[in-house]
């Protein structure tokens, strides 16, 4: 009897042990022998105590042996949750990349990069520039008019007009002119021309103050005096009413000049013209 206490005592230390270590369906295995073993244990009762002694310890060896089996499996089973959500996240996202078409890489899109310019040099491309003012036919503007650039003249003007650029007059002007190269074209101007360069004043056009200029060509007519730095050339209707001071004169036929030539002389050439010997 001393045994079969010790056996029902093993018994039920190994049914505690498999309660926590299995799941339900672990512990159905487990006792389903076990009780298997204890109504083996009620048949044989009439039995000799000791043979029953050593079956009922080789049955327990071979549950022990089953139950600890068992208890690897369940242990090598049993993975850590993370672990096996983490394991099939990966397989999810392999078999995702396989069934994906593969896209060819696309070409890096460089960006150009603003290159540095000095800032006088972004100020003089950023400088607007001077060109072309013009003034329509009919138009009568009262006042100055100042341009940057070039000034084309087709209506009318009261005040002095002042540019940077070249001057092209076709209306009427009453005031001074100033410019570059100044055109008058069938144009009535009362005041002064001044220019940096070419006046050409063509036979339709009346120029009631003085003229000066590098050159001066003069088809029309004028009441003024005019200055010229090199060269005054005066075509066949060309009338002066005044005097004409220049370093080179051209007079075609037909043109008249009202007033005095001047063609002044240089230093040396006035000692060189008139250094003669008197000595008799």
């Amino acid at each position: 009897m001393g045994v079969k206490n010790n056996f029902s005592q093993a018994v039920s230390e190994l049914i505690g042990i498999s309660r926590n270590v299995e799941s339900d369906n672990k512990k159905e295995m487990i006792e389903s022998p076990i009780v298997d073993v204890l109504e083996t244990e009620a048949n044989d009762e009439n039995g000799p105590e000791e043979e029953g002694a050593v079956d009922e310890m080789a049955v327990i060896d071979k549950e022990m042996g089953q139950a600890e089996e068992q208890k690897e499996e369940s242990s090598q089973t049993a993975q850590n949750p993370k672990e096996r959500i983490m394991a099939m996240l990966a397989a999810q996202q392999a078999q995702q990349q396989q069934a994906a078409p593969q896209t060819p890489p696309q070409p890096a899109i460089q960006q150009e990069q603003p290159t540095s310019q000095p800032l006088p040099q972004i100020l003089q491309q950023n400088k607007p520039s001077g060109g072309l003012t013009t003034i329509a036919r009919g138009t009568v503007i009262i006042g100055e008019i100042n341009a940057d650039g070039d000034v084309e003249l087709l209506g009318s003007v009261k005040g002095k007009i002042a540019s940077q650029g070249d001057i092209k007059a076709n209306g009427k002007v009453v005031g001074d002119l100033i410019g570059k190269n100044i055109e008058l074209i069938a144009c009535a101007v009362q005041g002064n021309i001044i220019s940096s360069g070419l006046v050409t004043v063509d036979g339709d056009s009346v120029v009631v103050g003085d003229v000066k200029g590098e050159n001066f060509c003069l088809d029309g007519k004028i009441k003024g005096n005019v200055t010229v730095e090199k060269e005054a050339k005066f075509q066949p209707k060309a009338i002066l009413a005044g005097n004409v001071t220049t370093t080179s004169i051209a007079m075609s036929q037909g043109a008249k000049i009202q007033g005095e030539v001047n063609i002044p002389l240089s230093e040396k050439e006035t000692d060189m013209s008139f250094d003669i010997d008197m000595n008799i």
